[in-house]
C-alpha cells in the first residue's frame, strides 16, 4: 500500500487550493449566454477575473454584488438585486449565475430566498450555487455548479437521447477533442460545461459582451430523459448531476476516468461505441497505433524516471496512472482535494507501493518532500515554478492553471494524440535537461 500522508491542519503555506466561485465562474461561462456573477466584495470577482485572464488570455468578465462594510453587517440582497438589473442592462444575459463567496456564506445571506423574491421580477433565469471558499476549492466549485445548473433545468421528464458529457476542468482543445471523438461515432455531445468557445474564442470585429458558445439550458433541460445518456469523468463525488439524473429521471449514468493515456482512451471509446451501436473507426484504430509507437520509441527515456505529480484532485489521479503506463514512477502525488482512493483504483498495487500520497496538501509540503525525493521531474501546474527552480528539477506544465507560460488553453492531455503530446513534452524536457550536461552539446540522445 502506498504511503498516505495529511498536511498539519494547523497552518497552510503557500496553498495549491484556488477559490470555490472561481471554479463556479469557469462552469457558468460554459453555459450558452450566461453571466457569472459573484455574491459578494468586488475584490473576488477581480481576483478570478485576473485568473482566469491570465490562464485563458481571453478578456473575461466576472460581475459582483460588490459588497461594502454596511452590506457585510446587514446583509446583501439590495445589492444583488441592484447587481443583476445591471447585468441585465448591460450584458443581456439570457442566464446569471450567481455564486456565493466566503463573506456571504459567513454572515448568513439566504440565497435562495433572495433569488425567489426577485425571480419574477427580472426576465432571465438566475441559478443559484453556494461556493463558500472554506468547504472547497475550485474543482469543487465546478463540479457543483454543473450540479446546480442541471438541477435548475430538468425538473420534468424529456424524451432526449442526447449524450451528455461532464468533464473536469480541461483545456479548451480537450473539450474539442472530446467532441471531435464523439463525432466520429456520429454523436453530437453536450459538454457540462462547454468553454471551448468562450474562453478560447477568435479574433472580433467588434466587442461582444458575452461571448458565443458554451451549452444551451434548453439542451440542458432534455438530460431528465430514461432515454438520455450522462458520462461523468473524473474522480468519483457524491450528490452530483448524473446522480440525480439516474434517481430522478432515470437518466443512464455512467462514470468514467478521463481520457488521458491510451487505457483511460480505450474505456471511453468502448462506451462511445456501445452507446452509438458503432464500430470504433479505422481513423481512431490507426491514432492509437501511433500512440504505441510513441510509447515504444520514448520509452528509454522515460522508463525509471521519478516523478512529482501535484495539482488538482481530477488531474493528479490520472496524470499518475498515464505515468505508470509510460514507465515513469511516481514517487509523489499532492493534491489539495482527496485522491487515495481514485489512485488505488487507477494503479495496480505493485505500482503504488512506492508512491506517497499528500491530500490537503500546500506548496510548503510539496517542496518538503521534493527536498527528501530528489525526483528526476516534476509534473503539474505553473504554481509550482518555485519549487522547480530552487531545486533545478524541470518541470513539465500540465492542467489549470498555467500563468507562467503561453498556450495553457490549447496543451492537450486527452485521448491518444494528447498522450503522444504529454510524451513528446516530457521526454523532450528530459533530453533538454540531458543536453544543459554535455559540454559539447552532442545534437543525437
Amino acid at each position: 500500500m502506498f504511503d498516505k500522508k495529511v498536511r498539519d491542519p494547523y497552518v497552510t503555506v503557500n496553498p495549491c487550493r484556488l477559490c470555490t466561485p472561481l471554479g463556479a465562474s469557469i462552469a457558468f461561462r460554459g453555459i450558452s449566454k450566461c453571466m457569472p456573477l459573484i455574491h459578494g466584495s468586488q475584490g473576488c470577482a477581480t481576483y478570478i477575473r485576473r485568473f482566469l485572464i491570465s490562464h485563458f488570455r481571453e478578456p473575461v468578465d466576472i460581475a459582483s454584488s460588490s459588497f461594502s462594510e454596511e452590506t457585510a453587517i446587514f446583509g446583501g440582497e439590495s445589492n444583488l438585486m441592484d447587481a443583476v438589473n445591471n447585468v441585465i442592462l448591460k450584458y443581456n444575459p439570457e442566464v446569471i449565475g450567481i455564486a456565493t463567496s466566503c463573506l456571504t456564506e459567513t454572515i448568513g445571506d439566504d440565497l435562495k430566498q433572495m433569488i425567489f423574491r426577485l425571480k419574477n421580477k427580472v426576465p432571465v433565469a438566475l441559478i443559484p450555487v453556494s461556493t463558500p471558499s472554506f468547504k472547497g476549492n475550485h474543482v469543487i466549485g465546478f463540479h457543483d455548479t454543473i450540479t446546480a445548473v442541471v438541477k435548475y433545468c430538468c425538473v420534468e421528464k424529456s424524451t432526449s437521447s442526447k449524450v451528455y458529457i461532464e468533464t473536469p476542468i480541461l483545456s479548451a482543445t480537450d473539450l474539442r477533442y472530446i467532441k471531435t471523438l464523439c463525432g466520429q461515432f456520429a454523436i453530437d455531445p453536450v459538454l457540462l460545461a462547454d468553454y471551448s468557445e468562450t474562453l478560447d474564442g477568435g479574433v472580433w470585429e467588434e466587442y461582444t459582451p458575452i461571448p458565443d458558445g458554451g451549452t444551451p439550458v434548453s439542451v440542458i433541460k432534455e438530460a431528465a430523459s430514461p432515454d438520455a445518456v450522462y458520462i461523468d469523468m473524473g474522480n468519483t463525488r457524491g450528490k452530483n448531476a448524473g446522480t440525480y439524473l439516474r434517481e430522478t429521471f432515470g437518466t443512464t449514468y455512467c462514470k468514467l476516468d478521463t481520457p488521458v493515456g491510451i487505457e483511460a482512451t480505450d474505456l471511453f471509446l468502448k462506451m462511445l461505441s456501445y452507446v452509438s451501436g458503432k464500430k470504433i473507426p479505422e481513423s481512431i484504430k490507426k491514432e492509437r497505433n501511433r500512440c504505441i509507437d510513441t510509447y515504444i520509441d520514448a520509452h528509454k527515456y522515460v522508463s525509471g524516471i521519478r516523478a512529482v505529480l501535484f495539482g488538482d484532485e481530477d488531474m493528479v489521479p490520472s496524470m499518475a496512472a498515464f505515468c505508470c503506463e509510460i514507465g515513469i514512477e511516481p514517487v509523489l502525488c499532492a493534491s489539495e482535494g482527496k485522491i487515495s482512493d481514485e489512485i488505488e483504483k487507477k494503479i495496480a498495487s505493485e505500482k503504488r507501493e512506492n508512491i506517497k500520497v499528500v491530500e490537503d496538501a500546500d506548496f510548503d509540503s510539496i517542496e518538503q518532500n521534493v527536498k527528501d525525493l530528489k525526483p528526476d521531474i516534476m509534473i503539474g501546474t505553473g504554481k509550482g515554478n518555485h519549487i522547480s527552480i530552487k531545486y533545478d528539477i524541470p518541470l513539465v506544465r500540465v492542467g489549470f492553471p498555467i500563468h507562467d507560460r503561453f498556450g495553457a488553453s490549447r496543451i492537450l492531455h486527452c485521448g491518444y494524440d494528447g498522450a503522444m503530446g504529454l510524451m513528446d513534452s516530457i521526454v523532450n524536457v528530459l533530453l533538454s535537461r540531458k543536453q544543459e550536461n554535455i559540454p559539447d552539446g552532442y545534437s543525437y540522445l
